[in-house]
C-alpha cells in the first residue's frame, strides 16, 4: 500500500518491513519501492545506512557536493541517512529500491545477479528486474518486474535464480560499510 514519504515529498510502498509493523521511528531494516517524479531532498533518517538502486528512469542524485547520474544498470549507492540527500529524474519519473538498515543492528548490500551466489547474508530480499524464475530448495518461485521473493537464513538452501534479480543480502550486526 503506497504511503507518504516522512519528509511529505512522494510515496512509497514497502515490500517488507521488519519487524513487521514497524513504523520510521523503530524499523530495524526496511525494503520499499519509490517513484521520483520530481526533483527535491531525500528525507533525513539519523542512525539509518541507505542502498538505493534505480529500478527503471534516469535520476541524479546528489549526496553532499557529490552527483551521481544513475541510468539502467548502474550500481547501487549507499548512503547514510544523516547526509544531505536530493534527486532529480531526468526526463520522465522514475522508480527506485530503497533499502534501510538500523546502524548497528543491521547492514545491507545491493547487487544485481543472473545466478545464485554463496553468501554470509541473515536474509535475502530478491527483487526481479524482469521475469525471473527462483527455486528455492525444490520450490519454484515465478517472479514478474518488482515482484519479490524474501529467504530467511538461506545458508544451506539450494538457491538457483534464472533471470535478472536485484539482490539485498541483509546481515545481522555486520560492521558499519557505508561511506558519508
Amino acid at each position: 500500500m503506497p504511503r507518504p514519504w516522512k519528509n511529505g515529498g512522494g510515496v512509497t510502498r514497502d515490500i517488507a518491513v521488519y519487524p513487521e509493523g514497524a513504523g520510521d521511528a523503530d524499523f530495524l531494516w526496511r525494503a520499499s519501492i519509490a517513484t521520483i517524479a520530481a526533483a527535491g531532498p531525500f528525507s533525513a533518517f539519523p542512525g539509518i545506512d541507505r542502498a538505493l538502486m534505480l529500478l527503471d528512469g534516469e535520476l541524479v542524485v546528489k549526496i553532499g557536493e557529490a552527483a551521481h547520474r544513475l541510468r539502467p544498470g548502474s550500481a547501487a549507492l549507499h548512503f547514510v541517512g544523516e547526509a544531505t540527500v536530493s534527486a532529480a529524474p531526468v526526463g520522465e519519473s522514475c522508480t527506485v529500491l530503497n533499502i534501510m538498515a538500523r546502524r548497528g543492528t543491521y547492514s545491507a548490500t545491493l547487487d544485481r545477479w543472473r545466478a545464485a551466489r554463496a553468501t554470509a547474508a541473515n536474509s535475502l530480499l530478491l527483487v526481479a528486474a524482469g521475469s525471473a524464475g527462483i527455486t528455492v530448495d525444490q520450490a519454484r518461485f515465478d517472479l514478474s518486474a518488482s515482484d519479490a521473493l524474501f529467504i530467511d537464513r538461506p545458508a544451506g538452501l539450494s538457491l538457483s535464480i534464472d533471470g535478472p534479480v536485484i539482490v539485498a543480502e541483509i546481515f545481522h550486526a555486520a560492521a558499519d560499510q557505508f561511506v558519508q
